[in-house]
């Protein structure tokens, strides 16, 4: 895939003015740019490489037809690279809104970071910025997403230098701590609206899932070939697990009565024991057929809403 280059970066990579670049192809010493706008043209490092030899040749005192001719082979590559050129540079510039505005949410939180920020930052005009994303809370969500894919290359590749259930946790767990905290603001703001939320809450929830597959692969690859399927969803039971570390996390935050390695050492102690009943180290499919009954009973009613108490 061919690098897109505005006039602007074109110069800066070359040193060759534009006026010099305008002449050099009316001269057909190199290929046309791609227009996307009347003021507007896409360039390729097919015009870069050709420039730096246009330069070599000049220096060996060749003139503008010798170097024409030198260079014609190459000149019919650079024509025949049809690459759309203005959806790759669209491309390059969603992306890079989106690694500067997840920065910026992570660092300073939903209501600190300003749009303004960003495309200052960017250096893109507000037309631009919206073209991609039309909404502040659309930016989140997708924002959220890329957290989220960032997260797993930061630890995937430390969980790949061990087969220990428990060190392969932890590393988790300390990418999961960010993840909670910015999932929860996310999910909180994204349902706080209207209109577009369905959209933006399933951004988020495509995002978790990314999460979720990885516990319940952890999951599946624990249980015993020879025990029959679990009685629950490794879903949800997966969803239970993250859910536990965000609430435990919650609590951590009220006081100084438990620290940071209290909340880790609760959460492994919790995830090992759920991993003991996915390889058959302890039996709870039998408890929980006991109170099957039960279970549909309690699923069946209304929520309890309890009375007043006086005083």
């Amino acid at each position: 895939m061919a690098e897109v280059l505005t006039i602007s970066a074109l110069e800066r990579r070359t040193g060759v003015p534009r006026s010099k670049i305008h002449f050099y192809i009316r001269e057909g010493l190199l290929p046309a740019p791609q227009k996307t706008a009347a003021s507007r043209a896409l360039y390729t490092d097919h015009h870069a490489r050709l420039l730096e030899e246009i330069g070599r040749l000049k220096q060996r005192g060749l003139s503008l037809a010798q170097i024409r001719a030198q260079l014609a082979s190459q000149l019919a590559e650079a024509k025949m690279d049809e690459s759309d050129l203005a959806a790759q540079e669209s491309e390059r510039i969603r992306k890079a809104i989106l690694r500067v505005a997840t920065e910026e949410f992570v660092t300073k939180g939903y209501e600190k970071t300003r749009v303004a920020d960003i495309i200052r930052r960017l250096g893109i005009t507000p037309q631009v910025f919206y073209s991609h994303f039309p909404s502040k809370r659309r930016l989140l969500a997708e924002s959220f997403r890329t957290f989220i894919s960032w997260n797993l290359a930061y630890v995937e590749p430390k969980l790949a230098q061990t087969a220990d259930v428990g060190e392969r946790l932890l590393w988790r767990v300390l990418a999961d701590f960010r993840a909670n905290g910015f999932g929860s603001e996310v999910l909180a703001l994204v349902r706080s609206g209207d209109g577009d939320d369905r959209e933006l809450v399933r951004l988020v929830e495509r995002a978790w899932e990314q999460v979720i597959t990885i516990i319940v692969d952890d999951l599946v690859q624990s249980r015993s070939p020879d025990l029959p399927p679990p009685r629950v969803s490794l879903e949800l039971l997966a969803y239970s697990l993250i859910g536990a570390l965000h609430n435990s996390s919650l609590r951590v935050s009220w006081d100084e009565t438990y620290t940071r390695v209290d909340l880790v050492r609760t959460h492994l102690w919790l995830y090992l024991a759920v991993m003991a009943a996915m390889s058959g180290e302890v039996d709870i499919d039998s408890r929980i057929a006991r109170y099957e009954e039960l279970i549909r009973e309690v699923a069946a009613r209304e929520p309890v809403t309890p009375p007043a108490v006086e005083g």
